[in-house]
């Protein structure tokens, strides 16, 4: 698997941060959350999550949501993606 290059610097970006947190939007509010890696260019610092898995780790209309958000607020990061919801 090859690392994924910084365009402005030519070189590969590092992992930063992994079992980081996606929040995705809907128009009602917070909709599932992916467990993703955070990666870095060592040079600009320019970040970008990837890594994400075939599906994500919970949906809004199960009892244990809003604890898995809680959980990756507490442990990780959240990166909320809220264009998700246009």
């Amino acid at each position: 698997m090859h690392r994924p290059v910084c365009v402005k610097c030519e070189v590969e970006l590092r992992p930063k941060k992994n079992g980081v947190g996606l929040l995705d939007y809907a128009d009602f509010g917070e909709y599932q959350i992916w467990d993703a890696d955070l990666w870095e260019c060592p040079r600009c610092n320019y970040q970008i999550v990837i890594g994400f898995g075939h599906s994500p780790i919970d949906i809004h209309n199960t009892d244990s949501f809003s604890a898995t958000v809680e959980c990756y607020k507490q442990k990780s990061k959240v990166i909320e993606n809220r264009e998700a919801s246009q």
